[in-house]
């Protein structure tokens, strides 16, 4: 009977959620030795790295000119383009925005260019028409970029569109000194004693 060929289950680590023991902590410690002293620096550009865990954040209400796109609301519905908004609707409300618009301009909402359909959905009841900016806010912190990637997998379903940010704790003495004595083999891990 043949057998199937599985991929080999990744080892626990603390990145992943296992329990502390001496296997995790020697997995942890070369880890933390790659972002730190190793070829992981490379990538980060730091040795006094802290992995950021970040979720995209909208913030609306901003000034068209001074802003990164527009927006259309309207009740607690976005759109982030005419086109999408369109796309949204039903076949009666569509058929009805195109009636108005033939009666008034002889054409319909999709034969306007852009910046004519953000006029049109601005003048729309209960719609606003905003500025919107993104910005990228710290959901947690890790000592390693494996432990950040792997909160993402656990955690993408709760907080959308996120991302590992490096950066430098150079100067934050207490995270460094701890760091420093994993590193050099101060700061170990003793396995609890049986009282």
């Amino acid at each position: 009977m043949p057998t199937e060929n599985k991929p080999a289950e990744p080892l626990p680590t603390l990145a992943t959620g296992a329990s502390l023991d001496a296997s995790t902590w020697t997995d942890f410690v070369e880890r933390l030795r790659y972002h730190c002293n190793g070829a992981g620096v490379k990538w980060h550009h730091t040795a006094a790295a802290i992995f950021t865990v970040q979720t995209k954040r909208i913030d609306y209400g901003f000034e068209i000119d001074y802003a990164e796109g527009r927006v259309v609301c309207l009740e607690d519905r976005s759109w982030f383009s005419p086109k999408e908004y369109w796309d949204d609707l039903d076949d009666e409300e569509r058929a009805e925005i195109d009636q108005s618009l033939m009666a008034d301009r002889e054409f319909g909402f999709m034969d306007m260019d852009e910046d004519d359909q953000w006029d049109y959905l601005a003048e729309c009841d209960d719609h606003t028409v905003t500025g919107w900016n993104k910005r990228w806010e710290i959901v947690n912190s890790h000592f390693t970029r494996d432990a950040a990637e792997a909160f993402i997998r656990r955690k993408q379903h709760d907080y959308g569109e996120m991302r590992v940010y490096v950066e430098s704790q150079y100067y934050a003495w207490e995270f460094e000194a701890i760091k420093a004595a994993i590193l050099d083999g101060t700061l170990t891990y003793t396995p609890k004693v049986a009282v």
